[in-house]
């Protein structure tokens, strides 16, 4: 899914004694001010996208400091929040659980089904990395 992961260098986080701590907590914040800002930047359909958007794992790396923030960080699956932050080349879509494809066309004005649809691709939003820009120009 996408994620921005925040790594901040060893010499700022050495004195880092705990999460709960001053930069512990000023990190925290910035994560918050992210996500937040990705929540605003990201775009809506049916709202699961925005609630999927959280701050993930945080913890100490080789570099310093990593915090992974997006739409289920945890996860390592692409899907739609994928393909709206980077966009999606033209792909043919075939019903595999049900025998048929049930959707509301609004060309047609009415709910159409067919075995398979040729999807005509999307342009990427780039709602993290917009969000990200965001979030760290709000954090001081």
């Amino acid at each position: 899914m996408p994620r921005v992961t925040v790594i901040l260098n060893r010499a700022a986080t050495a004195r880092m004694r705990s999460w709960g701590g001053e930069i512990g907590f000023s990190v925290s914040r910035l994560a918050n001010y992210i996500a937040g800002a990705q929540r605003v930047t990201a775009p809506v359909k049916t709202g699961a996208l925005k609630a999927s958007i959280r701050v993930g794992r945080k913890e100490r790396v080789l570099g310093g400091l990593s915090v992974n923030i997006g739409a289920n960080p945890g996860l390592q699956v692409s899907g739609y929040a994928m393909a709206t932050e980077q966009g999606a080349h033209p792909h043919r879509i075939v019903a595999r659980r049900a025998p048929m494809l049930r959707f509301f066309w609004p060309k047609v004005g009415h709910v159409v089904r067919f075995r398979a649809v040729n999807h005509p691709g999307m342009i990427g939003s780039h709602w993290a990395e917009r969000g990200m820009e965001a979030g760290m120009a709000f954090w001081r």
